[in-house]
């Protein structure tokens, strides 16, 4: 069959070029421009539907293949939709990657690798099969070990080797359970005995004891109280005491008659280690004990006088404990609670002195009083007041028509003083007659020959033995057993003057100068090392006390007079800053206290 091409009429209307929007014509591309693709009106070229195709299936997978994350491959121009299959497990871009994971390029990377631009797509968890099977799994008891085993009926309590709490969790709280029961539900049946290590409950028990009686055995710890009362005294004795027991014992004595307590067994122990096996409790007191769990029922409250270095023997209002290094014992003694006059002294009364009084000891205090002549030891009599010269020696003499022949001199009136009737004159210097002044006052004479009292005692420093010639306010009169004298001292009390107070910053020895109390005070900031040399503790006198303190960090080598000795050692070293040391003398060696 002939086919006849004939060419377009003239006049007919033209077909235009196909495009993407306009249809018409489409001319079969040349091999070059087929190539090129660029110009889609010219032809419909590979290139060209590619790019058409692909633009049309933006954000589409393009499987790249498969990726060793541990020696990756090169992303950098990567472009979106790339997906690859792990096949090598590793760490790539800050993630974790695992045989079977998928890596998709979630954006184009431009030529540098973006860990943001990567998305992770993790496969590790799907189950590849269940029980050893594979495909739709339908599971029986016999699939799973044991499982045959477990009860399908029954409770909790049937079952044998339950786990006990303790074992249920080993990590985490009480309160990370959930439905935890409240502490009504823990127990609903059973006493609180039926607990092992239960907390011990302390008893309180209080008796009224009105005769004498034992009490019961102690075996519990807790706190026993005894009320003692009765018209008459009673005794209470307790019984052994329970091993390992820690009691309280109150025994209160409520009515006005001592009252006893005696131990079957043991001791009661007061302070300072002293022993008894009673207890007297005075009327209206009480004593507190408790039981050590050994030995002793220690006390834990008492009276001076239950201590064992103290004896008080009916004291007074206003005495105090002193003291007495003989009976190693503190005493109640009197002791004045100010000193600023004379008659503050405990054994010194002066309330009725009057001019020219003096102290004078009347067998148990020191009293004021006058001195009568009787009372002056060697006085003379008329007979030796002249030894001699002739009666015309004296000057007014009677004339001998006055003088009698016959009676008693007492007989005569108008008698002559002696001053006028002696051949000696009045005056102090030797051989003279001392005579009283205006003011009935003996004058100013040597009575170094008088025996029990001083020529004068306008003051108290002018008794024989008392040194007291420049007093300060708060001192007091003590006996130097060195010096044989009483001495005006500082008082260790309240109401006596303060110690004296040394601050300084030496750099060199210091050499202590005789004390001008009972007590001195050395505040030292060296700015070397330095030595301190003390005074002569006979010097010092027996219970004088120093006081040294280092305020720096450098040594002070505190050395004793002579051979004497500090706690028996040569010296004492204070090295560390803000240290100190308080020593006493005993007249004849330093001790630290």
């Amino acid at each position: 069959m002939s086919v006849l091409f004939l060419p377009p009429s003239a006049g007919a209307a033209s077909v235009p070029d196909a495009s993407e929007t306009v249809k018409g014509i489409i001319r079969i591309a040349t091999s070059a421009e087929a190539t090129a693709g660029t110009d889609d009106l010219t032809s419909m070229t590979p290139a060209k539907v590619k790019s058409v195709v692909d633009a049309a299936v933006a954000g589409g997978v393009t499987y790249k293949g498969t990726f060793d994350a541990a020696a990756p491959l090169d992303l950098s121009n990567a472009v979106q939709g790339d997906l690859y299959i792990i096949d090598g497990a590793g760490t790539y871009q800050g993630k974790t990657w695992a045989v079977g994971d998928h890596l998709l390029v979630n954006a184009d990377m431009g030529g540098t690798v973006d860990p943001a631009k990567i998305d992770k797509i993790d496969s590790t968890d799907s189950v590849t099969s269940v029980a050893g099977r594979t495909g739709a799994v339908v599971l029986s008891t016999a699939d799973i070990s044991g499982l045959a085993t477990v009860a399908t009926s029954g409770a909790y309590s049937d079952l044998s080797g339950t786990p006990s709490l303790a074992t249920v969790a080993t990590t985490g709280a009480y309160s990370d359970l959930s439905g935890t029961p409240s502490l009504a539900t823990v127990a609903t049946t059973g006493a609180y005995s039926d607990l092992t290590g239960a907390p011990d409950v302390p008893v309180l028990e209080n008796n009224f004891v009105t005769t004498t009686s034992t009490a019961a055995a102690i075996s519990e710890n807790g706190h026993y109280a005894y009320w003692l009362s009765n018209t008459s005294s009673i005794t209470l004795t307790l019984p052994v005491q329970g091993a390992g027991v820690i009691a309280y014992l109150t025994f209160s004595n409520i009515d006005s008659i001592d009252h006893t307590v005696t131990l079957g067994s043991g001791q009661f122990r007061l302070s300072g280690g002293v022993g008894a096996t009673s207890l007297s409790i005075p009327a209206g007191n009480t004593r507190s004990f408790y039981y050590n769990s050994a030995t002793y029922w220690e006390l834990s409250s008492n009276e001076l006088n239950e201590l064992g270095d103290v004896t008080i023997t009916s004291p007074s209002n206003g005495e105090a404990l002193v003291y007495n290094s003989t009976s190693g014992l503190w005493e109640n003694s009197t002791v004045s609670a100010s000193v600023a006059a004379l008659d503050d002294i405990g054994d010194v009364n002066t309330t009725g002195a009057v001019a020219t009084n003096v102290l004078k000891y009347d067998g148990a205090n020191w009293v004021d009083g006058s001195v009568a002549y009787s009372e002056v030891t060697g006085t003379p009599t008329l007979a030796t007041v002249a030894t001699t010269g002739a009666y015309s020696d004296l000057s007014g003499t009677p004339t001998l028509a006055t003088v009698a022949t016959t009676g008693a001199y007492s007989d005569l009136s108008g008698l002559p003083t002696l001053g006028t009737a002696a051949a000696l004159d009045v005056g102090t210097s030797a051989n003279n007659v001392v005579q009283l002044n205006g003011s009935a006052q003996l004058p100013a004479v040597d009575g170094s020959q008088l025996t029990g009292i001083s020529a004068t005692v306008a003051a108290l420093n002018d008794i024989g033995d008392v040194s007291a010639a420049a007093p300060n306010n708060g001192d007091v009169i003590a006996y130097n057993s060195t010096s044989g004298d009483w001495e005006a001292t500082a008082q260790s009390g309240g109401g006596g003057s303060a110690p004296s107070v040394t601050v300084s910053s030496p750099s060199t020895t210091q050499t202590l100068s005789a004390p001008s109390g009972i007590e001195e005070v050395y505040i030292y900031t060296p700015s070397a090392s330095i030595n301190v040399n003390l005074v002569a503790a006979a010097t010092c006198g027996s219970g004088f006390k120093y006081q040294i303190k280092n305020r720096s960090t450098n040594t002070i080598n505190i050395n004793p007079h002579g051979s004497e000795t500090i706690d028996g050692a040569a010296n004492f070293s204070l090295g560390v800053q803000n240290s100190s040391l308080t020593i006493i003398c005993d007249g004849s060696n330093w001790f630290v206290i």
